[in-house]
Order: structure tokens, then sequence, then C-alpha cells
């Protein structure tokens, strides 16, 4: 009976500071993951201030750089006279691809999907000259590759640098 009242007696003095400890523990280790939850938000929230401007300046960029690609910019301020279509064919793309790789930092602050579709963009601007310059003579005088260029992209329903820029303005108005 005395073993059994020893047993007794260390349940009851130990059970009730166990719990509590427990119960204490418990509590403590909500409290600071919630702390830790608090300051990561701080630090998103920080950062989003730092990095929004940082995005519409790259959105802002990509933007432009569709705009100088599309054909009725760049045929007009590509466009010198006395150029062959070979010189012509030669100085757009060159021109995109300067272009593009002027931008090469803004993929950075720009979702990796519309990244792409710029990219993709650039080859099928690039691939689209090529097509309409290899229809032509290269001697023959640089406005017959314009007006071909043109008419190509006037016969598809929506060239590749309106998509583009349509999508671009779409995830610009998902960061508002």
């Amino acid at each position: 009976m005395n073993l059994s009242n020893d047993i007794t007696m260390l349940i009851v003095f130990t059970l009730p500071p166990l719990v509590v400890a427990s119960t204490a523990y418990l509590l403590i280790k909500k409290f600071l993951q919630r702390e830790q939850n608090l300051k990561l938000l701080d630090i998103k929230i920080s950062n989003q201030k730092d990095t929004l401007p940082l995005r519409l300046q790259a959105y802002e960029r990509m933007a432009l750089y569709l705009e100088r690609i599309s054909p009725n910019h760049m045929l007009l301020n590509q466009y010198t006279h006395g150029m062959t279509v070979r010189d012509f064919q030669r100085s757009l793309i060159t021109m995109v691809r300067d272009e593009f790789e002027h931008n090469l930092a803004m993929q950075i602050y720009i979702s990796p999907a519309l990244w792409n579709i710029i990219r993709n963009t650039k080859e099928d601007v690039v691939n689209q000259i090529n097509r309409s310059a290899a229809a032509i003579n290269p001697e023959a005088p640089a406005h017959e590759l314009s007006e071909h260029f043109f008419n190509e992209v006037l016969a598809s329903e929506n060239f590749a640098t309106q998509k583009a820029l349509a999508i671009l303005k779409s995830e610009v108005a998902q960061l508002f």
C-alpha cells in the first residue's frame, strides 16, 4: 500500500506541473510562430515597396521594346533612302536583337511566362523579316521589303507584338 501511495503522490505532484509546462510550451511556440509569420509578412511588404517601382519600370521597358519592334514603328525608324533589301533586312534584325539584348536584365522583374512570350515575339519578328526578305530580290530597293513585310502583317489578324503587348498589359493590371 505504501508503494501505491507513493505512486499516487508522485502523480498528484508531477502531473499538474507537467500539464502547465506543456501548455506554456505550446502557447509560447504558437506565439513565436505567429511573431515569425508577422515579421516575414513585414519583410514581404517592405520588399514589395522596393521592388514594385522596379517591376513597373521593367514592364514599361518591355512595352517600349514591343512598340519599337512593331512593324509600323520599326519600318519607319530603320529605313534610310538608298538601302537595298539586304541592307534593310540586316538593319531591322540588328535593331530587334540589339534592343532585346539591351533589355535582358528586365527578365528578373517580369514573370517567366511573359519573358518567354517576349523572347518568342522577338524570334517571330526576325523570322517574319527573313521570310519577307527571301521573297524579294536582295538588291531591290529597301521600300519593297517594307511593303512586303507590312502587307504580310496586315494579312495576319494579330501580329506577335500586339499579342505580347496585350499579355503584358494584363499582367501589369494584376499588380494593382
